[in-house]
């Protein structure tokens, strides 16, 4: 038995919405799996994750609702949080990275140690501008045609298609995701990590790595063979919301750490705040500085859109230190679930939703599912057909040998019964050694990360429990030999025992029920997992009639999930479509009567007792208007002196709210969410629209 400390971690998700069913799949049902799995071998293992909470869409998607980024990361958290509880994905500690302690002072750590080291270094540089949102992008932000691959849709830091992690600069075509304008390169100072300092020792760290998943080790190691090799990488944008530099220079002013610098150390402040809990400050220490790092099996469970960030940034984040931090031993990323044909996209409405799904079906039924096309080399689909065929597999095999087995054994025994006899049958030597042969597979492919592998080996022992059952015939052994039918029945008891334990990592719900139908009090996550099939049952417990498992789906079932879906996606479409009907036609000299001048913002004030008004100081070159504008549910108050409009200049005076307003910002309305319109270019106050 591998006696070493085990450390797990799971892709920190991004708290700007929920996850889906291809994050699960992805990157926290394997994990949770193996973490259950070793802690039934009595491992000293702790599994730790959070949210990732900050950068650009954070703010954005904060500003949208009108509350802080906070309170935004503060709401999705909990869902994120409440979705991997209904699906019993058993962290130890589930953090977050905007929690100030400990997390902020660990990444200014890795920082100042970084830089003291010369492996950081002040650059100016160009960086993606948009004009009309006045806003350095974030590499997110940016889409444009992919330079490898010459598929449009790539983002500043990735290619959706050919998985490739790109640099804003090399897009080709680029535009603002925010607005749809096309942004400009400006002159700005950031810090970058020298990468290409470790380009050596990186390439002779991943050639210790024969054991990786292939694909996880043939695009890590492109990144050093391809090109140029390791190139610097800023780790710093001009944002407001972050770990604020730990730099005293002028230029650092407003700069934060990159989210994808601080993401990953969530994992060590996670880790410290799970100690710090315990009451044990320093054992944090024991798992990420180890006297002998041989000593500790470190496990990064991602989708294979982070291999980047896991497998070369993070271990060069952590090597870089130079004072004992443990590297990485494998990163078994899978790769995407897809649904139904095309990607998870909650805002095409392509989606399912995790708890409207577990109002509906059992935890152990996505579990079960989702483990059975687990992505583990190649993309693979969520289907619901097949989701339904996979729900009654496990009902007809699984779940009826559970009520096959306790009902007989009820029914004409009444409790448990003892194997009688000094000599045990063959039949019954040979069930239990085959059952045992299948969990010792099942644990082998749990510890090699193939899990669904591991499945089949656990599904394997009730389908030999239905095969036992029908040749040895009890009901038959009733009328002709009570003892023998008695063993039979014992050593199918025994069998539904071991069951329970070898299914506990993937079915916790189900064994759970199984433990109990059957007396036994023992915490189940404590039994150990290698003795499943060796303690005997209790014998002399009284079983009551059992509890259906699982209900079986029909087709009219999936039928109406599909419905549902595709529903949900074309109301998606509509809402995106839904514009308000042209008016009549007009002609030219109606137009002409209205006064449409540019005017830049200079004082702004958010009304009390009013979510949308704003009050308004407004530029217009030949003079200052106060004006009246409902777009307090776009817009911050604070954020819009200087920001150029365009005003309705010869709109009659109106009194709002006890202010006389005097014109009338021009708009794009959809929805509740009022967008101001900004002129083109660099015109004057003053200018005339036409």
């Amino acid at each position: 038995m591998d006696n070493r400390k085990i450390l797990v971690t799971s892709a920190l998700p991004y708290a700007n919405g929920p996850i889906h069913f291809g994050h699960i799949a992805g990157a926290y049902l394997p994990a949770d799996i193996f973490v259950r799995y070793h802690r039934m071998r009595g491992a000293d293992i702790i599994y730790v994750g959070g949210t990732d909470d900050h950068g650009i869409p954070i703010t954005i998607g904060a500003e949208a609702r009108g509350i802080t980024p906070q309170e935004h990361v503060a709401e999705n958290h909990a869902l994120i949080k409440s979705i991997f509880d209904r699906m019993n994905i058993s962290f130890d500690n589930f953090s977050q990275t905007s929690r100030q302690d400990p997390h902020y002072p660990m990444t200014c750590e890795f920082y100042k140690r970084l830089d003291e080291l010369g492996h950081i270094e002040k650059r100016a540089e160009a960086q993606y501008y948009c004009e009309k949102c006045d806003l350095f992008l974030a590499d997110r932000y940016i889409s444009g045609v992919c330079p490898h691959c010459g598929k449009p849709g790539a983002r500043g830091d990735e290619c959706g298609a050919c998985g490739r992690t790109l640099d804003a600069a090399e897009l080709k075509e680029p535009v603002c995701k925010i607005c749809g304008a096309t942004p400009v390169m400006r002159d700005t100072f950031n810090w970058v990590l020298r990468l290409d300092h470790f380009q050596e020792w990186l390439t002779g760290w991943l050639e210790s790595k024969p054991e990786w998943r292939a694909h996880v080790l043939r695009e890590a190691e492109s990144y050093v063979k391809d090109g140029d090799g390791l190139k610097p990488r800023p780790i710093t944008r001009h944002l407001k919301w972050g770990i604020p530099l730990p730099v005293d220079d002028p230029d650092a002013q407003g700069k934060v750490i990159y989210v994808w610098f601080d993401a990953p150390i969530g994992y060590i402040s996670s880790t410290i705040e799970l100690f710090r809990n315990r009451g044990q400050e320093e054992r944090w220490k024991e798992f990420w500085k180890p006297e002998n790092p041989d000593f500790v099996r470190l496990v990064h469970f991602i989708g294979k859109d982070n291999i980047f960030f896991h497998a070369v940034m993070f271990p060069i984040m952590c090597h870089g230190q130079e004072n004992g931090w443990k590297l990485v031993d494998t990163v078994p990323a899978n790769a995407f679930l897809n649904l139904e044909g095309k990607q998870f996209s909650k805002s095409e409405g392509w989606y399912i939703d995790p708890l409207d799904f577990l109002d509906r079906h059992p935890a152990d039924s996505a579990r079960f599912y989702l483990c059975s096309v687990m992505p583990e080399t190649r993309d693979t689909e969520f289907q619901w057909d097949d989701f339904g065929a996979r729900h009654n597999e496990l009902a007809n095999v699984y779940g009826n040998i559970v009520h096959r087995v306790i009902s007989f054994t009820g029914k004409n025994f009444g409790a448990i019964p003892k194997y009688e006899g000094e000599a045990a049958d063959r039949a019954d030597i040979e069930l239990i050694e085959a059952a045992e042969a299948s969990a010792a597979a099942c644990a082998t492919a749990i510890d090699s990360f193939q899990f669904r592998r591991a499945l089949e080996a656990m599904m394997d022992i009730p389908r030999m429990a239905h095969k036992y059952i029908d040749t040895q015939a009890p009901w038959t052994a009733l009328k002709e030999n009570n003892t023998r039918a008695a063993n039979i029945m014992h050593t199918c008891i025994r069998l539904v025992r071991g069951l329970a334990v070898t299914s506990f990592p993937f079915l916790p719900d189900t064994a759970l029920k199984i433990w109990d139908m059957l007396g036994e009090t023992e915490p189940l996550d404590k039994v150990p997992f290698h003795d499943a099939f060796a303690t005997l049952p209790k014998t002399g417990f009284t079983l009551a009639q059992p509890q259906i498992l699982f209900q079986r789906l029909t087709d009219k079932d999936m039928a109406a999930e599909k419905e549902k879906l595709q529903g949900f996606a074309q109301t998606k479409e509509k809402e995106a479509q839904k514009l308000e009907p042209l008016k009549p036609e007009r002609g030219i000299k109606d137009f002409m009567k209205w006064d449409l001048r540019v005017g830049t913002i200079l004082t702004a004030e958010a009304m009390p007792k009013s979510d949308k008004m704003v009050k308004l100081t407004v530029d217009i070159g030949v003079e200052q208007r106060t004006v009246m504008a409902g777009i307090g549910k776009s817009y911050k108050a604070a954020d819009l002196p200087g920001r150029r409009v365009i005003l309705v200049a010869n709109l009659e005076p109106k009194t709002l709210m006890g202010v006389e307003s005097r014109g009338m910002v021009l708009c794009a309305t959809h929805g509740d969410k009022p967008l101001m319109l900004q002129p083109e270019g660099d015109p004057p106050n003053g200018a005339r629209v036409s």
